[in-house]
């Protein structure tokens, strides 16, 4: 027998940890990798302000248990959600997609050679070189926006081994992008 508590009348199922929680359907979000950021963004405070541990102070123990629970569930959907590579991550888990025989599997030799050369580039630029900076991110940015959508044609398609691959371009793509920000002294 499953279960099931009501807390300011959500029903709440046995809270085993993020990956038992469906984010979509705790910020009543329609599942998939496009989402609308406003409407996660209101369901999040309002979530936050309903269920935040320190509203539960007097309550029953298990009560209190179950809001720090949820509290840090809502926490976690919401880092997950609104992050475009782990909200990637995240619809692959959904469907099922083995990631790590995904990441066995790589994501080709042309893109190989893409993180070489950009790696290269970004590692001889002169970080005072504002204006060259400026163009590695303007090209990494659009490699990336290159990939998500890719990701998100796969997706729709459900060609998830494909969607694999992007998503793991995306993350690349992600990483270089934040290698290759300003950093702020």
């Amino acid at each position: 027998m499953r279960l099931r508590r009501k807390l300011h009348g959500l029903t709440l199922e046995p809270l085993t940890g993020a990956s038992a929680r469906d984010y979509f359907a705790l910020f009543q979000l329609e599942p998939g990798f496009h989402l609308d950021s406003a409407a996660l963004e209101r369901a999040y405070h309002t979530l936050l302000s309903q269920f935040h541990p320190d509203r539960f102070a007097g309550k029953p123990q298990v009560e209190q248990r179950v809001a720090a629970q949820l509290c840090a569930d809502i926490n976690s959907g919401f880092r997950t959600l609104s992050n475009e590579v782990a909200r990637a991550e995240y619809v692959l888990k959904r469907a099922g997609v083995d990631l790590a025989q995904a990441e066995r599997e790589g994501v080709g030799a042309a893109f190989l050679m893409t993180q070489i050369e950009l790696r290269e580039r970004l590692e001889s630029t002169d970080a005072e070189d504002a204006a060259a900076r400026h163009t590695l991110l303007a090209e990494i940015g659009e490699g990336y926006g290159a990939a998500r959508d890719a990701f998100a044609n796969a997706v729709k398609s459900q060609c998830f081994h494909d969607a694999a691959r992007h998503w793991q371009e995306m993350l690349y793509f992600a990483k270089l992008r934040d290698a290759a920000r300003p950093r702020a002294r």
